[in-house]
């Protein structure tokens, strides 16, 4: 289950903040580009100056490393709105501004200024936890479990130095006790970054099986029932501003009580109390989104492959898994846009160990299945959706607020209808698992709230193939 807690929290706790500033708004028009008259400028214009203002602590090499043309180059006339525009999206989607605003000015018919204009955003995060520690927000609220709750400290650097590294501390306890450290450095286009990830966890309550196409859960009242190391080392290249690879290397060590082991003997594979293994993974993006978030416009194409279990140091487990995604979206007309995810995901192993199990339910989710799990190591899905822009993005004020990086702030809203399908295989299924083997689906209406710091709340009410229908709440999901 690989989720972003700090991510639902921070979404949670800004949406709130939302609400309660709302009736302090003042609010206009996002300006984003202000174009000028080219009509006596040459086929093409050297850009002779890129002014940059607003990063107070962001280097500018790191602005720079997003625009599509640097001092002294030359550029199409006839591009040069296109290229502009795509200079600030790129900006948008490095997470590091609020706003991104480029103007350019003609210095004569062949030369051009060009100003880029940024909004920086709170970097440095002390943030208490309290969480919920399910599946997903809607799990959740469906069980009414508050001790599967977590808390503690989250301490994350954003922008580390002003070189758009980021380093994380958690430090948390309740249902998932952990220790996570873990260091992200800047990419830059055509060279290599890297980043590193330790973790160390301890759970007294876990999944140990499914039933019924639901997760059953154990729970060890006075002792942790499982203990997990682990750590990555990964590499990433960034060829240009549509291709990254991501090459990793990891160590795992699981640790359980007896009690689980008998009660699954699949748990760790052969009754076995621990697991240790190395692997290895590839990941490829060729992402061409207009706004990563919450896309209105562009694709996205995801490969990865990861080999778990190299010989090394056991060869009880042995893996081979392939993923693959897509996503397209696209404008309809006027304020109607469509957006279209399908994905897929293969495990070569016959028996897998069920703590390493992502199946379909967990990270990868039909809507109106949010509270199953369809046990299967292969599986494919589609997600098809048609959004109108119920409230066209905003900039509001809060007059109120002396922190420019929370006083200003941008929001969206969109009504969709959306229809999801999907196919689970599994060889040999318990008895009750009924879902796999078969065709889902589901159909539903939602309404997404798009807001500053990368945020989205969407509230859904799905109905599925077994005719069962009701609302669900999602963070950060843009489809």
């Amino acid at each position: 289950m690989d989720i972003n807690w700090l991510n639902k929290k921070v979404n949670l706790s800004l949406f709130c903040f939302f609400c309660f500033c709302i009736c302090h708004l003042h609010l206009h028009a996002n300006n984003k580009t202000v174009a000028i008259d080219l009509s006596k400028a040459e086929d093409t214009l050297v850009v002779k100056k890129i002014y940059i203002v607003g990063n107070e602590k962001t280097k500018d090499k790191i602005i720079l490393n997003e625009l599509l043309f640097k001092e002294n180059q030359g550029i199409s006339t006839s591009q040069l709105y296109s290229m502009v525009g795509k200079s600030r999206q790129n900006l948008k989607n490095t997470s590091l501004f609020n706003f991104v605003y480029l103007n350019y000015w003609l210095l004569s018919n062949h030369e051009i200024a060009i100003e880029v204009k940024v909004d920086e955003r709170w970097y440095l995060w002390a943030l208490p936890i309290f969480e919920q520690g399910d599946r997903n927000f809607s799990s959740f609220v469906e069980s009414g479990d508050w001790s599967r709750v977590n808390y503690g400290l989250y301490l994350k650097q954003e922008n580390f130095r002003g070189m758009n590294e980021l380093i994380k501390l958690k430090l948390q306890m309740g249902f998932n006790n952990e220790i996570e450290l873990s260091y992200r450095s800047a990419d830059y286009n055509n060279r290599l970054s890297w980043g590193t990830v330790m973790d160390y966890n301890t759970n007294n309550q876990v999944s140990y099986n499914i039933v019924n196409n639901q997760p059953i859960n154990i729970k060890h009242e006075h002792a942790a029932i499982q203990q997990r190391w682990s750590a990555k080392l990964f590499l990433n290249y960034r060829r240009n501003f549509v291709h990254r690879h991501s090459f990793s290397i990891g160590y795992n060590a699981y640790h359980v009580k007896d009690t689980l082991a008998s009660l699954n003997p699949n748990y760790l594979l052969n009754g076995n109390t621990s697991l240790v293994y190395l692997s290895l993974g590839y990941r490829y993006n060729h992402d061409k989104r207009d706004n990563r978030p919450y896309p209105l416009k562009g694709h996205l194409v995801q490969a990865s492959v990861l080999q778990s279990g190299l010989g090394v140091i056991s060869d009880e487990y042995a893996n081979f898994s392939v993923k693959l995604g897509f996503e397209q979206y696209g404008n309809i007309n006027g304020r109607f846009y469509y957006g279209w995810n399908i994905g897929g995901t293969l495990n070569t192993a016959e028996e897998r160990p069920f703590v390493t199990k992502s199946d379909l339910g967990f990270k990868d989710f039909l809507n109106g299945y949010e509270y199953n799990v369809i046990e299967g190591g292969t599986f494919g899905y589609s997600k098809q959706k048609v959004s109108f822009e119920l409230i066209p993005t905003k900039t509001a004020y809060l007059n109120f607020i002396n922190l420019n990086q929370f006083s200003k702030f941008h929001y969206a809203l969109y009504l969709k209808a959306f229809v999801d399908g999907g196919y689970v295989y599994n060889k040999q299924p318990q008895i009750g698992n009924n879902l796999s083997n078969t065709f889902m689906y589901s159909f539903g209406l939602g309404v997404d709230l798009v807001t500053y710091y990368d945020k989205v709340l969407s509230v859904n009410y799905s109905v599925n193939k077994q005719g069962l229908g009701g609302f669900y709440i999602h963070l950060d999901m843009p489809m």
